[in-house]
């Protein structure tokens, strides 16, 4: 990279001046990184030039590797180690994350078609705007992680803990999330129309014109939830299902809901 000869820039021209120094700030922080070895991938490396589809990382370190735009279908990352990992627009369709832990790692816009990822840790990770149609997140530990206007038609999630994420705007149609926790979560104008969430509990949520319509909702927790707005036409209830200090329950379940259980 051509150095960029500040001390030779006219004083005349001092505009001139600060830009090339910014410009060599840049260069200077764009370089900080080391450009990764793409056949053994480490941690902390820039790797954005790198073809990583079908390849086999099991429980590699690839702690806060540059991973951007980087194609990495069908590639089997189970237990690998990409924390605070950049994989923002990356291509992981169809790709195993079993167990991996993805704690703090930037996924928004990636494309998770499909990726099985039971089992995973997603603390504060963020997902904004990504693809996760179909994708197998049952037991996955996602507490405060980012899932805004993530597409997530057909997603398992059994037994996975999301207390305190952020799933506004989300499509959840016909999840299945059975057992799944969503204490605290923001759910607001999420679509969980169809969903199967038996036993989920969604207890301090914010539901705030969700749609759960024909959802199965037995046996599940909403006490204290925010539910202005929100729609629950035609979803099965039963006995146990705790709405006590709901707010804004809306009218129309107030006669279909059971009283709540006794303490």
């Amino acid at each position: 990279m051509p150095i960029c000869r500040c001390s030779m820039i006219s004083p005349y021209l001092k505009l001139a001046g600060a830009l090339c120094l910014l410009l060599a700030a840049n260069a200077t922080l764009g370089e900080s990184m080391p450009k990764g070895v793409c056949i053994l991938p480490l941690a902390n490396t820039d790797l954005r030039h790198c073809d990583l589809s079908g390849r086999k990382l099991i429980g590699v370190d690839l702690r806060g590797a540059d991973l951007r735009g980087v194609n990495l279908s069908n590639a089997d990352l189970s237990q690998t180690d990409l924390r605070g990992a950049d994989l923002r627009k990356a291509d992981l369709r169809w790709a195993k994350l079993i167990e991996a832990r993805l704690s703090e790692a930037d996924l928004s816009k990636s494309d998770m078609f499909h990726v099985v990822a039971d089992g995973a840790n997603l603390d504060e990770a963020r997902l904004f705007k990504t693809n996760l149609f179909g994708a197998l997140l049952n037991k996955v530990h996602a507490h405060n992680a980012e899932f805004t206007q993530a597409y997530m038609k057909d997603v398992e999630l059994e037994g996975a803990d999301l207390s305190g994420a952020t799933l506004r705007r989300v499509n959840l149609l016909r999840m299945v999330a059975f057992g799944a926790i969503f204490r605290g979560a923001d759910l607001s104008y999420s679509r969980m129309t169809g969903a199967a969430a038996a036993g989920a509990d969604f207890t301090d949520a914010r539901l705030v014109r969700a749609k759960l319509n024909g959802a199965d909702l037995q046996d599940a927790q909403f006490a204290g939830a925010d539910s202005k707005g929100a729609d629950f036409s035609n979803a099965r209830f039963d006995t146990t299902v705790d709405f006590s200090n709901v707010l804004n329950l809306p009218p129309t379940l107030r006669d279909r809901v059971p009283a709540s259980p006794a303490r």
